[in-house]
């Protein structure tokens, strides 16, 4: 289980080069869903909330219970030219590869970045980008998107 002072001696603190944005960065790996994932705590004046900690720690027991859902939207989501391959799209590995706990976002207070990468002839791939946002321990909102960096709609 994290605590805010294992996040504060073991993580990165990154602050943004441009605009007033700061976190905390870590890899954690989560066995089964890649390598790694980036794990983001965002921060304000360099302090992080325990609401935040109890967010995490509560979505990294219980993620499991949502990657049928995310894996079903995948495969609902897949367009005209992905629809052939559909078999292939569904045995590939989801790979998780960011997670962002906010700070004071009334939106949401997580966000998952995830996916399937696909290989294609010789060193071209996919890639199949979801974003998921939670709130309270839910899913609030799944899109596919080519820019995971924007909120979903």
């Amino acid at each position: 289980m994290l605590t805010i002072e294992k996040i504060k001696t073991d993580f990165s603190y990154i602050q943004s080069l441009i605009g007033n944005s700061e976190s905390y960065h870590d890899s954690p790996i989560f066995n089964g869903y890649g390598d790694f994932c980036d794990l983001y705590f965002k921060a304000k004046d360099k302090k992080i909330k325990q609401e935040q900690i109890d967010t995490y720690n509560k979505f990294k027991e219980t993620f499991r219970d949502f990657i049928p859902e995310i894996e079903k939207y995948i495969l609902s989501s897949l367009k005209n030219s992905e629809i052939s391959i559909k078999e292939e799209i569904r045995k590939k590995e989801l790979i998780l590869d960011v997670i962002q706990v906010t700070f004071d976002n009334s939106k949401y207070d997580l966000v998952l970045v995830c996916g399937k990468t696909l290989k294609r002839f010789f060193f071209f791939t996919k890639n199949i980008d979801i974003r998921v946002e939670f709130k309270n321990g839910r899913i609030k909102t799944i899109q596919r998107k080519k820019d995971t960096t924007e909120d979903n709609d």
